[in-house]
Protein backbone atom coordinates (compact mmCIF):
# COMPACT_ATOMS: atom_id res chain seq x y z
CA UNK A 1 0.00 0.00 0.00
CA UNK A 2 1.45 3.13 -0.81
CA UNK A 3 1.57 5.85 1.48
CA UNK A 4 -1.11 8.49 1.74
CA UNK A 5 -0.79 12.00 1.51
CA UNK A 6 -3.93 13.26 2.94
CA UNK A 7 -7.07 11.86 4.31
CA UNK A 8 -11.09 12.65 3.70
CA UNK A 9 -12.87 14.01 6.73
CA UNK A 10 -14.77 10.80 7.27
CA UNK A 11 -11.55 8.62 7.31
CA UNK A 12 -10.05 11.35 9.82
CA UNK A 13 -12.73 10.88 12.28
CA UNK A 14 -12.54 7.23 11.93
CA UNK A 15 -8.76 7.31 12.83
CA UNK A 16 -9.32 9.51 15.91
CA UNK A 17 -12.27 7.65 17.25
CA UNK A 18 -10.18 4.27 16.88
CA UNK A 19 -6.49 5.13 18.17
CA UNK A 20 -8.29 6.30 21.35
CA UNK A 21 -10.35 3.94 22.10
CA UNK A 22 -7.16 1.57 21.23
CA UNK A 23 -4.74 3.83 23.55
CA UNK A 24 -6.19 2.14 27.02
CA UNK A 25 -5.85 -1.00 26.05
CA UNK A 26 -2.25 -0.40 24.81
CA UNK A 27 -0.77 0.79 27.87
CA UNK A 28 -2.54 -1.65 30.22
CA UNK A 29 -1.65 -4.60 27.80
CA UNK A 30 1.94 -2.94 28.39
CA UNK A 31 1.33 -2.97 32.21
CA UNK A 32 -0.21 -6.64 32.11
CA UNK A 33 3.17 -8.40 30.79
CA UNK A 34 5.60 -6.76 32.82
CA UNK A 35 3.48 -7.60 36.51
CA UNK A 36 3.20 -11.09 34.56
CA UNK A 37 6.82 -11.23 34.27
CA UNK A 38 7.43 -9.76 37.83
CA UNK A 39 4.79 -12.67 39.22
CA UNK A 40 7.00 -15.51 37.25
CA UNK A 41 10.37 -14.40 38.10
CA UNK A 42 9.49 -13.56 42.02
CA UNK A 43 7.08 -16.03 43.18
CA UNK A 44 6.60 -19.14 40.83
CA UNK A 45 10.08 -19.63 39.10
CA UNK A 46 11.62 -23.03 40.42
CA UNK A 47 14.76 -21.90 39.92
CA UNK A 48 16.09 -19.87 43.10
CA UNK A 49 19.03 -16.81 42.14
CA UNK A 50 20.89 -15.13 44.72
CA UNK A 51 19.91 -11.93 43.47
CA UNK A 52 16.43 -12.00 41.72
CA UNK A 53 15.64 -8.47 41.69
CA UNK A 54 18.96 -7.88 39.16
CA UNK A 55 17.81 -10.41 36.98
CA UNK A 56 14.17 -9.31 37.29
CA UNK A 57 15.33 -5.97 35.96
CA UNK A 58 17.93 -7.12 33.38
CA UNK A 59 14.22 -9.10 32.14
CA UNK A 60 11.70 -6.43 31.89
CA UNK A 61 14.49 -3.15 31.91
CA UNK A 62 12.74 -3.34 27.67
CA UNK A 63 9.83 -3.12 28.66
CA UNK A 64 10.58 -0.25 31.07
CA UNK A 65 12.27 1.85 28.59
CA UNK A 66 8.85 1.76 26.55
CA UNK A 67 6.86 3.00 29.12
CA UNK A 68 7.65 6.65 28.47
CA UNK A 69 6.81 6.29 25.17
CA UNK A 70 3.46 4.03 25.49
CA UNK A 71 2.29 6.39 28.17
CA UNK A 72 2.85 9.36 25.96
CA UNK A 73 0.97 8.03 23.26
CA UNK A 74 3.20 9.26 20.42
CA UNK A 75 3.27 7.45 17.13
CA UNK A 76 6.99 6.50 17.75
CA UNK A 77 6.80 4.81 21.06
CA UNK A 78 4.19 2.78 19.57
CA UNK A 79 5.96 1.41 16.96
CA UNK A 80 8.82 0.60 19.13
CA UNK A 81 6.81 -1.29 21.51
CA UNK A 82 5.50 -3.79 18.45
CA UNK A 83 9.88 -4.05 17.73
CA UNK A 84 10.66 -4.92 21.42
CA UNK A 85 7.19 -7.38 22.10
CA UNK A 86 8.72 -9.79 19.47
CA UNK A 87 11.31 -10.37 21.73
CA UNK A 88 8.79 -11.70 24.46
CA UNK A 89 6.81 -13.62 21.96
CA UNK A 90 9.55 -16.01 21.25
CA UNK A 91 10.40 -15.75 24.74
CA UNK A 92 7.12 -17.12 25.48
CA UNK A 93 6.59 -19.85 23.19
CA UNK A 94 10.44 -21.07 24.31
CA UNK A 95 8.65 -21.18 27.52
CA UNK A 96 5.29 -22.47 26.67
CA UNK A 97 7.52 -25.88 24.89
CA UNK A 98 9.25 -26.80 28.43
CA UNK A 99 7.00 -28.71 30.09
CA UNK A 100 7.20 -26.84 33.69
CA UNK A 101 6.93 -23.06 32.38
CA UNK A 102 3.91 -23.74 29.98
CA UNK A 103 1.64 -21.68 31.87
CA UNK A 104 3.80 -18.82 31.88
CA UNK A 105 4.73 -19.27 28.56
CA UNK A 106 0.96 -19.27 27.01
CA UNK A 107 0.53 -15.68 29.43
CA UNK A 108 3.32 -14.34 27.70
CA UNK A 109 2.79 -15.50 24.32
CA UNK A 110 -0.78 -14.51 24.58
CA UNK A 111 0.07 -10.79 25.83
CA UNK A 112 2.97 -10.00 23.76
CA UNK A 113 0.68 -11.14 20.65
CA UNK A 114 -1.96 -9.00 21.97
CA UNK A 115 0.30 -6.07 22.75
CA UNK A 116 2.07 -6.31 19.29
CA UNK A 117 -1.57 -6.41 17.54
CA UNK A 118 -2.62 -3.36 19.63
CA UNK A 119 0.52 -1.28 18.93
CA UNK A 120 0.30 -2.13 15.67
CA UNK A 121 -3.25 -1.02 15.03
CA UNK A 122 -3.07 1.95 17.30
CA UNK A 123 0.55 3.39 15.39
CA UNK A 124 -1.62 3.22 11.76
CA UNK A 125 -4.61 5.21 13.26
CA UNK A 126 -2.63 7.47 15.34
CA UNK A 127 -0.36 8.14 12.23
CA UNK A 128 -3.69 7.99 9.83
CA UNK A 129 -5.02 10.67 12.16
CA UNK A 130 -1.63 13.27 11.95
CA UNK A 131 -2.37 13.52 8.37
CA UNK A 132 -3.39 16.59 6.81
CA UNK A 133 -7.06 16.77 5.52
CA UNK A 134 -8.04 16.37 1.64
CA UNK A 135 -10.05 19.91 0.54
Amino acid sequence: MAKKESVTPDELQKASTRYKQTYPLMVLNLFALIVVICVHHLFLQSMKFDHPYIFLFVMISPLLLLIPGGVKGSYRGAIWICFVTLIYFVAGVLNWTQGVNWAYGVSQTLLSFLLFNIALMYARWKGLSELPVKK
